[in-house]
């Protein structure tokens, strides 16, 4: 990922400025007051005209929303400045808006994939490609089915806010969707978001008592993470219920002798 650039302030031409000019040529020598005047005269016209994306002003380093509220406002003067365009997606992602980091790199590619593949920022150039259109393409056709490969991936790589958004977005078009509540389930557990964890994995045993997915998170949710030992441990027994007696789905071919060891770990504390 790219370092925090910090960027150049937009000039503006007021009372102060004309003073400065001032002060500057009274100070200077006459055979030198042209030339000073037009170097400022350029210098400002250049930075209206032409907008860039180097340090030449630099804004403390905590200043984030401002930095990217001024690359947002060169971007919209400019808006193939493939330079900037990646400055505001090292920007973004710092600031978890993951999503839209990738469509600016994506764009910076489509412009300049020379300039992009040099940069820092490649490392991450075929990941960021990829979800980009998978995301515009979800989005264009309105196919649960591609939300759901996007929250899929996203969740692999640990982008855990973009994989919540991803699920929800697949489930506002298709429900019930089982397996992807479960993991968005699982998806607001790891961003700290337990009440609503709690939540899609109580509807979702209230509606398929015997999944065991459902039952064995939930339990795993109460009991470890919610302090309601009693409560969690009724459905993880439910769980190891379901493991011996329903034939279950499961997500890996070792998962079974994990779950068992696990879920007998569980109960054993319980005695």
């Amino acid at each position: 990922m790219l370092s925090i650039y910090n960027v150049l302030m937009g000039l503006k031409i007021d009372n102060n400025f004309l003073q400065m000019i001032d002060i500057g040529i009274k100070s200077l020598k006459n055979s030198r007051k042209i030339a000073f005047l037009l170097l400022l005269s350029f210098g400002f016209l250049y930075a209206k005209s032409f907008p860039v994306c180097r340090e030449y002003y630099y804004i403390n380093e905590n200043k984030t929303t401002q930095k990217s509220t001024f690359l947002e406002k060169i971007l919209k003067e400019d808006p193939q400045n493939v330079e900037c365009m990646l400055k505001l997606a090292s920007l973004y992602l710092r600031t978890n808006r993951v999503s839209q980091a990738f469509d600016l790199i994506r764009r910076a590619y489509t412009l300049n994939p020379e300039y992009v593949e040099k940069q820092k920022i490649s490392k991450i150039l075929d990941l960021a490609l990829r979800l980009s259109r998978l995301n515009e393409l979800a989005y264009k056709n309105k196919d649960f089915e591609l939300y759901n490969e996007l929250g899929n991936t996203y969740y692999e790589v640990g982008i855990f806010s973009e994989a919540a958004k991803a699920y929800e977005k697949s489930l506002a078009l298709k429900k019930p969707q089982i397996d992807i509540e479960i993991e968005l389930a699982l998806t607001y557990m790891n961003l700290g978001e337990n009440a609503k964890s709690q939540e899609v994995l109580m509807d979702a045993v209230k509606r398929e008592p015997y999944n065991f997915y459902a039952n064995y998170y939930l339990g795993k949710l109460l009991k470890n993470i919610q302090n309601e030992n009693k409560l969690g441990l009724i459905y993880l027994r439910m769980a190891s219920y379901i493991l011996s007696h329903v034939k279950v789905h499961y997500k890996k071919e070792d998962e079974k002798q994990i779950l068992e060891k696990d879920l007998e770990d569980e109960l054993k504390k319980a005695k």
